[in-house]
């Protein structure tokens, strides 16, 4: 028994052994790297499908993991990658490579205010860009990178001086007001991580630090209802990562020039130009240049004072940022500098950067985040006072109109130019640089941005979180204008006009300039605090995520002035410098707001398919009286991804995705100055009793207590789209805004002047809006080494004013242009497009006669028709020319549709990537700056060479004294069309195989090219994103930079 026992036993024993050998060869070790484009990812979780085992990768993206068959399937995932799964089979290696889930169109995760959504999700029209299409760009502020980038948006930069104000605008907000008029503004609303912040906050943000920015275009802007209406811009920056802290540095060096040079005439074609007019008119030889004087100034080299005092400007940008941490606490922080000079003086802008963050994870349910940042900037400006300070219009008038036979300098010392194109008359901007004359703006910005958020065990799928940030701004401005010195000579010439070297009896003349010091100080703070609860959950085919949230802000600032006159110690930019008993204060004046917000959002989808958005915000805002302050903002939102029924997925294989969206709602907007409700007075001198003179007070603003919420009613119809695996995407909107209620400027109607205060604004305006937007993108390799992309961008639209306020003023007189008629677009009833319609210029004496001989009456301004006048429609049929002859020129002056495209081609590790951009339609018209002809005081650009006379019959242009040449007129219409290479990108990245070998994860060398040319333009002296002829030019930047992460 015993050894049938043992030989049971015994064969037990070797069938378990045999099973054991089968199971240990199965158990076996997995290893292997995961990467992304940048190089090894530490952090991923590598889990076993189906099974609680799980890994990280470490430092270098290794990592190990025990599997226990061929049929175990391995799932990699991260934040911010595509979701990947891999059978192990025989292998013992698996390598991974993570996709961005920006590659795909229903991994990708965007900003939509309070929260992210996939894009698949998205109802709303909702556009969105990465850091890196925009942070080589070489550019003083954000929202200059953004030209071309977005449908929708318009990007208006003031000129091109360093650090100019950029204005951005979604879908050519509605306002009836001025800008700027009693806090009226057209700017969307900025948020930075979820607090709203000013303007200045975002302009002074760094490209470095951002990672995405969202533009909420239509009724998804009703999230932020309160101010909503005019769109909103989200910004998220970066943050922290999992694994061995990376450095990243990067820097670039580059020049600036004007895109085109302001080609003015010469000295000699300015004084011919002249005495064809004195000719013309048979005036005294005292006026003329003499023939002599003529030879003289042709032998003479061209130049003028923009040849002697422009120069190539030069800007940097350095920036650094280290980020790490492991799966409880991660960091990032992050500083950049940029500096770059002006093109003549000493004007200049500096920025400094300093933003950092921390995210901790202090329990599995529990999470604290909190951020700190610094900005602070400084412009630098030596010109004229009360030169502008975007366009340095004075000092750019100076440069380009001072005629050429004036010289800067003579002898080395300032010459006296007593009679220049600008105020104050006697000057020079070389003695204005030698006195050490400033304007000095320094500003300086805070903020702490904190949250907490709880996800509890107990309830999976509720998220408790708030928020709190809190916001400092301070500014100090200092000016100092001095009294300078420049040089008499004798005058020359047969009309006393060129100069000598010969100083005058009185050598030396003293500019008073001002003779002033000023220093100012600014403070702006606020805080925000945001309470909210998330609940998500998905119960089998149904996907519910519910958000409700309270908000409130609150807001306040001040600010002084003060400055003294005569300078007693010259040289010495001090107070204790001036007169004492000149010392003048102003008071800036206290501002106060606040806002309470109370929001509710519900997420709905059916098996995702069938998508619903609501919301609903109330709002209540301290600008407004206490019965008028609370406003109801809802939107809903539906969509359709046919793309997901069984129907056509499995019949339309060349679809990758198929979704159809609408959405409406009403947002509104508060951005205007608080308490306009109350009467506001201003402290003067009241009644004399007796010998004593008492204080007053006098009004100077008429309330109203009925101001209001601005409203718009938005609607957005649209689809988006992808085909051929992702490769090829497409997106269209369709949208109408209805805006009433707006906030528009009583003063012009409503009050008699007798009254002589102005009034608060009124919500009196009504508009409608509407256009069509489209965005086209596509992405494909031609093999391993080459690829390639496009995105391309257009837009169309129009507006209707329906009610707004006119100008009493204007009713009824020649200005009366200057206001819309009701039912009437914008896109024609602007001032450019009133003026005279132009029936050419009188080249013979035949037309003139025949002129004559119809209506020997016929006059032109007053003037009797001559050969080379330009003649006009007797619009009004009274027999002559006048103010009343001014009409409509063109049934629509504005661009038909806006479009551009972005174009990239890739081989191996070189990039080139570039923008461009194009305005078809409409007119533009010749400045009233360059319409001008010369005079003995001011030069003209350089086209007016080719003007009317009896040798020159044929001329482009008219006489020099041909009246109202200078006018607005169908004469000065050019093409509205545009084409132009906005910027261009050339860059060399380290192949992967020798940066791994040195630990580099990132080399990468570029250059870039702003503003670098135009393929056509419908102006032949300035270049067209140059307003103005005399204002600062637009300029062409070209870089070179470095990227290095280790």
């Amino acid at each position: 028994m015993n050894s049938k026992f043992l030989h049971k036993f015994s064969l037990f024993l070797l069938l378990m052994l045999l099973a054991s050998s089968v199971i240990f060869a199965q158990d076996r070790k997995i290893t292997g790297k995961v990467v992304d484009e940048g190089g090894p990812v530490p952090g991923v979780n590598i889990s076993i499908k189906g099974k609680p085992s799980n890994v990280s990768t470490n430092a270098e993206g290794v990592y190990t993991i025990q599997v226990q068959s061929d049929a175990d399937v391995l799932v990699f995932s991260f934040i911010g990658y595509v979701r990947q799964q891999v059978t192990v089979g025989n292998r013992a290696r698996v390598d991974v490579t993570l996709v961005s889930e920006n590659n795909t169109l229903n991994e990708v995760v965007v900003n939509v205010g309070y929260g992210t959504k996939k894009r698949a999700n998205v109802l709303g029209a909702v556009a969105s860009i990465k850091a890196e299409e925009i942070e080589d760009l070489p550019v003083a502020n954000l929202g200059n990178a953004l030209q071309n980038r977005v449908a929708g948006l318009g990007v208006s930069i003031a000129s091109g001086k360093p650090g100019a104000n950029t204005s951005l605008q979604i879908r050519n907000p509605t306002l009836f007001g001025a800008s700027g008029s009693l806090g009226l503004t057209s700017d969307p609303l900025f948020v930075i991580d979820g607090l709203t912040v000013t303007k200045s906050d975002f302009d002074n943000l760094d490209a470095s630090l951002v990672d995405q920015i969202s533009f909420l275009k239509d009724a998804s802007a009703a999230i932020y209802g309160a101010a909503g209406a005019k769109g909103v811009v989200l910004v998220t920056t970066k943050r922290g990562k999992p694994g061995k802290p990376r450095i990243s540095y990067s820097s670039y060096f580059g020049t600036s020039t004007s895109t085109e040079k302001p080609n003015v005439l010469t000295a000699y074609e300015h004084a011919k130009m002249l005495n064809d007019g004195y000719e013309l008119n048979n005036s005294a030889n005292n006026l003329r240049f003499s023939q002599a004087d003529l030879e003289l100034l042709k032998s003479k080299p061209n130049e003028s004072w923009y040849d002697e005092l422009w120069k190539p400007s030069n800007l940097m940008r350095h920036t650094i940022n280290v980020s790490g941490g492991n799966e409880k606490v991660t960091f990032f922080a992050g500083g950049n500098y940029y500096n770059e000079d002006g093109n003549f003086g000493d004007v200049s802008i500096r920025k400094y950067g300093i933003r950092s963050g921390m995210d901790a994870n202090i329990t599995p349910e529990l999470k604290a985040s909190v951020s700190l940042n610094m900005d602070y900037s400084t412009t630098d400006r030596n010109t004229l006072k009360n030169s502008g300070v975007d366009t340095e219009d004075l000092m750019t008038r100076a440069l380009f109109l001072t005629p050429a036979w004036v010289p800067l300098t003579i002898n080395g010392k300032p010459n006296n130019w007593a009679n220049g194109p600008n105020p104050p008359g006697a000057w020079n901007p070389q003695a204005l640089f030698d006195s050490g004359e400033y304007e000095r703006n320094n500003n300086q910005g805070l903020s702490l941005n904190t949250s907490i958020e709880y996800k509890p065990k107990f309830l999976t799928g509720l998220t408790a979180k708030v928020q709190f940030g809190k916001f400092n701004r301070f500014g100090n401005a200092k000016q100092y204008f001095p009294s300078y010195t420049v040089y008499n000579f004798v005058r020359g010439g047969q009309n006393g006009l060129l100069y000598t070297n010969v100083p005058t009896t009185s050598p030396t003349s003293t500019i008073a300039n001002s003779n002033r010091l000023s220093m100012g100080t600014t403070f702006s703070g606020s805080y925000q605090l945001v309470g909210s609860l998330a609940y998500a959950k998905k119960i089998k085919k149904h996907d519910f995520d519910i958000l409700v949230l309270t908000e409130q802000t609150e807001s306040s600032g001040d600010g002084y002035a003060t400055y003294r006159d005569g300078q007693q110690i010259p040289g010495v930019d001090q107070f204790f410098a001036f007169n004492a008993a000149t010392t003048t204060a102003q008071l800036d004046g206290a501002k106060e707001a606040g806002k309470r917000s109370y929001l509710a959002r519900l997420n709905y989808s059916y098996n995702d398919r069938y998508i619903l958005e609501a919301v609903a915000r109330y709002d209540g805002s301290a600008n407004f009286p206490p019965d008028k302050r609370w406003g109801l903002f809802p939107s809903v939102g539906l969509g359709w991804r046919i793309s997901e029924e069984p129907f056509f997925k499995d019949n339309v294989k060349f679809v990758s995705s198929l979704k159809l969206r609408a959405n409406v709602g009403l947002v509104g907007d508060d951005r205007v100055q608080s308490y306009q409700y109350l009467a506001r007075f201003t402290q003067t001198t009241g009644m004399l009793f007796g010998t004593a003179v008492t204080n007053g007070l006098d009004p100077n603003l008429y309330p109203n207590p009925e101001i209001t919420w601005e409203k718009a009613f938005t609607q957005n119809y649209g689809i988006d789209a992808s085909f051929l695996d992702n490769k090829l995407s497409f997106a269209m909107d369709v949208w109408h805004r209805h805006t009433y209620d707006g906030f528009d400027n009583y003063t012009v109607t409503g009050l008699p002047y007798t009254v002589g205060i102005n009034s608060g604004l009124k919500n009196y305006g009504i508009q409608n809006s509407w256009g069509t937007e489209f965005s086209v993108g596509y992405r494909n390799k031609f093999n391993d080494n080459w690829g390639y992309s496009i995105d391309a961008i257009a837009g169309t639209g129009g507006n209707q004013l329906i009610q707004s306020y006119y100008s009493l003023s204007r009713l009824g007189t020649v200005t009366e242009y200057q206001d819309v008629p009701i039912g009437k677009s914008s896109n024609t009833y602007t001032s450019s497009n009133y003026g005279f319609i132009a029936k050419g210029i009188l080249r013979t004496q035949a037309q003139v006669d025949a002129i004559l001989a119809n209506n020997p009456n016929y006059k032109i301004a007053g003037a009797k028709p001559q050969v080379g006048f330009m003649d006009y429609e007797d619009v009004n049929k009274d027999g002559i020319i006048d103010d009343n002859d001014i009409t409509i020129m063109y049934d629509n002056v504005a661009t038909k549709i806006n479009f551009g495209f972005t174009l990239g081609v890739s081989y191996k590790t070189f990039k080139l990537s570039t923008n461009v951009a194009f305005a078809v339609g409409g007119r533009k018209f010749i400045d009233s700056e360059a319409r001008k002809v010369p005079t003995t005081t001011q030069s003209a650009p350089a086209f007016w060479a080719d003007h009317w006379t009896p040798e020159n019959p044929n001329a482009k242009y008219p006489r020099a004294d041909a009246p109202l040449a200078k006018e607005n007129s169908t004469f000065w219409s050019v093409s509205g069309t545009v084409a132009r290479v906005n910027n261009a990108v050339l860059s060399y990245s380290l192949p992967k195989k020798i940066s791994e070998k040195f630990r580099i994860p990132e080399f990468r060398a570029y250059i870039t090219g702003t503003n670098l040319f135009n393929i056509y333009n419908p102006f032949e002296y300035k270049d067209p994103n140059t307003s103005n002829f005399a204002n600062y030019p637009t300029l062409r930047t070209i870089s070179l930079g470095l990227n290095i992460s280790m």
